[in-house]
């Protein structure tokens, strides 16, 4: 599924996907959602992902399940790091 995600111009760490090409406008967005999610900005277009693939930053089922449910996703990213110290 390609998507497009766009970031909260309120709070970079909310994000609100949907698939590729959707127009913002046209989503039936509910009543009580996160204020901070009505002012957006493009993040990334035409991301692939694959139920069947990991991806590191994206809960990328949920993801799609959310868009398959609603026409849209609400998410947060993450990448972990480990360091470690080698003598």
């Amino acid at each position: 599924m390609k998507i497009d995600i766009y970031t909260s111009v309120k709070d970079g760490g909310k994000y609100l996907s949907v698939e590729k090409g959707t127009k913002l406008e046209n989503l039936s967005l509910p009543s009580d959602i996160d204020q901070d999610l009505l002012c957006l900005s493009p993040f990334k277009t035409r991301l692939e992902i694959d139920e069947s693939k990991e991806h590191p930053a994206l809960d990328h089922k949920d993801i799609a399940k959310q868009i398959k449910a609603h026409k849209y996703a609400i998410h947060g990213a993450k990448i972990t790091i480990d360091l470690t110290v080698k003598n």
